[in-house]
């Protein structure tokens, strides 16, 4: 049954009467509001149709279509003509979820209706099932629900999951934190929506709104165990709740529409706001909350009122609720009582703050206090390691305390005891960018950033200490924390130990215990480790066993030999690591050299003849990788480097302790010290290319020593050369934007860079000049563009290319126009002209040193029309780099001569191993 609709004010449902007393014998009905779900929606409507109750003759299918622009409506017409007597599908111009499910709801049939979005699916028993506890359960209850488990892009449970240990019913009045939200996932009796229906001016909250209304009315539901939903969480974000999170209703209109609405529509029942309402609001407002820069979606004059109603909020919620949040590995419920009980200041960046946090010692207990309530003490917390390594007879650590404490307050000491004398050496403080734990724009929690530096010997134990020397502090508001590890540390609790040259250090409790290296020492150690793998069985257990037993029969024979890993990236090598691994493997050193990339990818096939050459993540690659001495990369991320991340990486910590050589994969022209900190990166050697970038690594926030920040010329410039040869080509790079990451296709299309970028490869003005002095134009945009790279409208002048190599692009392109991106180092070193296009403010890093006006290689536009004007000019000139802009290249940068790989291998090979 087809019916169109533009509106859902009045709809005359007289022509489909007859379909209706056929679907009326049904069961169950499906509203299903559908917005361009071409690509799910086959898969979804198969999960009902191979529902172990017979879908012909139970279950009613109404799709109502909101407005879809792509194949959406093809595709439920496809399944009309199959199912005639089960399928009704409803357009309307497009009105948002709310809208659609309540114009649906006037076409159910069934005894009971779900709303199963169209991208997710049910478990091939799930009808069955519900439809046995609502016959058991009839009089009982108004609606059941089922749990939820995520697939596509992120697997696991939903973390409320936890209700589903059996059938039965809940009474909220006393499993008040078994909260429901989840429309898609319940079966409800039909007419429960003579009264109610779903908010049309919410996003993303109007199920949980009306499942709540139902439930103060009447505060009990069914549970269904052995039935599943399976929600989809896809790779672009695209849903309905991951876009939501980034539009300015998910939050003010939330805040007044839902979480109050609930609130007095509790009051109005009561007189007061039942305790299940309270953890609603506790479990469902800390995802707002999980936003950090809120200044970023919302005014200053929003967040002002934004923050109103949610101190009024909070008023009504019992600490007692507040404090029992299940699963809060974010320490969210403290934010909330200091938020509850403090003033709160918005200042003008949109940054929020509590005026009324202060601290104190009572003689046993240094705490924290919101006005007059306690929100944290320092006795609970852990002391959190990044770097711990042994260099010449010297422990370096770097860590962090985080809490609520102001770091004026704190002082951490770090004792070494040797032969039972004790030697106190306090540790320094040092700062980072972005530390702080920040909540919908608020920073209360904060890390205490310290490194230490102690001079050890083969007998001796090192032991951490957190003095407190805040209000009516004394010699005794000290204390020994727990220790425990970030993830990018080379150790952790479970792979406790270390080999350092002569040196092993353990860590037994809170100590680390330092003795001489001696292999049956490392046997004794290893086998607890081994034991606590096989009892926790956990992800990879098996994996990490075989590796961890071939690293232990390896170790003494590889313990004294040199090996040095270079790459690039997984997918792509041709970079600085490629071109520096090329030059070292004809150095005769005593040194074993290997290079990696991924088997899948273009670059393993074109590599295929040089020496040693690994597939990433295959078993000998990670086992050099974990007998290493040095890794070097133009990447200095774990998440690219190592090929344990995501597989239980902290089982392998304590075994890799190779130095990482930060080759660069461009040049840095901008403060990135929220990114390249040392405390996460902890690289050994820094290459640049000119004094200035030098200079600008030693500014705050990143914390190296001057001697790791070396000039030194980039490898791959070696094969770059001024010889230039036309071959009329304009390449367009533009960098990317990390605000765009993890967003929704629309959320994209109708940013300013996507736009700006999309109307540019589009420009008729551009390509006719380009046409008239006989040129080709290549975009090339930076990887991470190429995630939505199919969003671009394309046309048959422009190529967009993803198969040429860099190196390729700089040597056979004439003009680049890019943003931002450091690809116009590269081609102005070979004295090609650049343009930059800059439009906005949109940039993701802070500048820093380079000012493009003044040490720019070219010429800096805001337009569109600029741009394509000046590069007019260029064509009319054979893409000749003007006179200012040689001289500025010729300044810039302290090496031309081709020697850049000789000087970065000796750099490498004086360090100190």
């Amino acid at each position: 049954m087809v019916i169109e609709s533009e509106t859902n004010e009045k709809h005359d449902i007289s022509p489909v009467l007859d379909n209706n007393i056929m679907q009326s014998k049904m069961i169950f009905s499906v509203v299903m509001a559908c917005f361009n779900c071409e690509d799910y929606l086959d898969e979804t409507i198969n999960s009902l149709i191979n529902q172990t109750l017979s879908f012909e003759e139970n279950i009613q299918l109404i799709l109502v279509d909101d407005g879809s622009t792509d194949d959406t409506a093809k595709i439920c017409r496809k399944y009309i003509e199959s199912y005639p007597n089960n399928i009704t599908y409803i357009y309307q111009e497009n009105q948002g979820q709310g809208a659609a499910r309540n114009l649906g709801l006037k076409y159910v049939a069934g005894k009971y209706v779900n709303f199963l979005d169209s991208d997710d699916k049910f478990s091939a028993d799930s009808f069955q099932l519900v439809y046995e506890f609502f016959k058991n359960n009839e009089a009982d209850i108004d609606f059941v629900t089922v749990p939820i488990f995520f697939f596509d892009n992120e697997e696991g449970h939903h973390p409320l999951n936890y209700k589903f240990t059996d059938d039965r019913i809940v009474n909220l009045f006393e499993d008040w934190d078994y909260p429901q939200l989840h429309a898609n996932a319940s079966f409800f009796k039909s007419n429960l929506f003579d009264k109610y229906q779903f908010a049309t001016n919410l996003v993303s909250s109007e199920d949980a709104l009306m499942i709540n209304k139902i439930l103060i009315d009447n505060p009990v539901y069914g549970l269904v165990s052995n039935a599943k939903y399976f929600y989809r969480k896809r790779d672009n974000n695209s849903s309905t709740l991951d876009s939501a999170l980034y539009k300015k209703e998910f939050y003010l209109n939330r805040l007044n529409g839902y979480f109050k609405e609930l609130i007095n529509y509790s009051l109005e029942k009561y007189g007061e706001v039942k305790k299940f309402i309270q953890y609603l609001t506790v479990y469902d407002i800390q995802w707002m909350f999980r936003i950090q820069n809120i200044g970023e979606i919302l005014s200053n004059d929003e967040i002002t009122e934004a923050y109103a109603v949610i101190k009024d909020i909070l008023s009504y919620l019992d600490d007692e609720v507040i404090l029992s949040l299940r699963e809060d590995n974010v320490n969210i419920v403290h934010h909330l009582l200091a938020l509850k009980y403090s003033d709160v200041d918005v200042d003008s960046n949109g940054d929020v703050s509590c005026s009324d946090i202060h601290s104190d010692y009572d003689g046993e207990i240094a705490r924290v206090y919101s006005a007059d309530k306690e929100i944290d003490q320092l006795d609970i917390h852990k002391i959190w390691i990044d770097i711990i390594e042994i260099k010449e007879n010297t422990l370096y650590l770097s860590g962090y305390l985080m809490s609520f404490f102001n770091d004026k307050d704190i002082e951490i000491e770090i004792v070494r005891t040797t032969d039972g004398n004790k030697e106190v050496y306090p540790a320094k403080r040092v700062y980072y960018k972005n530390t702080a734990k920040k909540f919908l724009g608020c920073t209360i929690e904060d890390r205490y950033n310290f490194d230490a530096e102690i001079p050890i010997n083969e007998n001796c134990t090192i032991e951490i200490f957190t003095r407190f020397t805040g209000k009516n502090s004394n010699q005794n508001s000290i204390w020994q924390l727990s220790v425990d590890f970030s993830y990018y540390a080379r150790l952790s609790t479970l792979s406790n130990y270390s080999v350092y040259k002569s040196y092993f250090l353990e860590l037994k409790g809170k100590t680390f215990h330092i003795v001489s290296y001696n292999y049956l020492k490392m046997l004794k150690s290893e086998i607890p480790v081994l034991l606590r793998v096989l009892k926790r069985r956990e992800e990879y257990w098996d994996s990490i066993l075989l590796i961890r037993t071939l690293y232990l029969l390896m170790y003494p024979i590889y313990k004294n030999k040199r090996i040095w890993l270079f790459m690039d990236k997984v997918e792509n090598a041709d970079d600085n690591a490629e071109h520096l691994y090329k030059y070292a493997m004809n150095k005769e050193d005593g040194i074993k050299k290997y290079f990696t990339v991924s088997k899948d990818s273009k670059d393993f096939k074109r590599l295929g003849n040089i020496p040693n050459l690994l597939a990433f993540d295959s078993v000998k690659h990670r086992l050099i990788y974990l007998l290493a001495e040095k890794i070097i990369s133009s990447h200095p991320d774990e998440e690219i480097l190592n090929p344990f991340i995501n597989k239980n990486e902290k089982s392998y910590s304590g075994l890799n302790n190779a130095d990482k050589i930060f080759l660069q994969h461009g040049v840095t022209k901008d403060n990135v010290s929220s990114w390249l900190y040392k405390y996460e990166k902890n690289l050994k050697l820094i290459v640049t290319v000119s004094d200035e970038e030098k200079k600008s690594f030693l500014d705050p926030g990143y914390n190296y020593d001057e001697e790791i920040i070396q000039v030194l010329g980039f490898p791959r410039f070696d094969n770059l050369s001024k010889a230039k040869e036309c071959s009329n080509t304009i390449v367009i790079m533009p960098s990317w934007r990390k605000k765009l990451l993890y967003h929704s296709d629309e959320y994209i299309i109708e940013s300013e860079f996507f736009k700006r970028i999309n109307s540019l490869i589009n420009n008729e003005k551009l390509i006719g000049i380009c046409k008239k002095y006989g040129y080709n134009i290549i975009f090339k945009p930076h990887p991470r563009v190429y995630e939505y790279i199919e969003l671009f409208e394309t046309n048959d002048y422009v190529d967009i290319d993803e198969d040429s190599t860099y190196q390729e692009l700089f040597k056979n392109s004439d003009l680049m126009i890019t943003d931002y991106s450091s690809v116009a180092f590269d081609f102005s070193y070979m004295e090609k002209p650049v343009i930059y296009y800059q439009y906005g403010d949109d940039y993701n890093f802070e500048e820093g040193y380079f000012k493009y006006e003044t040490m720019g290689f070219g010429e800096v536009v805001e337009s569109e029309e600029d741009l394509v004007n000046t590069v007019g000019e260029y064509l009319d000139n054979g893409c000749k780099m003007k006179d200012e802009y040689k001289k500025r290249v010729n300044s810039f940068y302290k090496y031309n001569d081709k020697n850049n790989c000789e000087r970065v291998y000796n750099a490498i090979l004086n360090l100190k191993y």
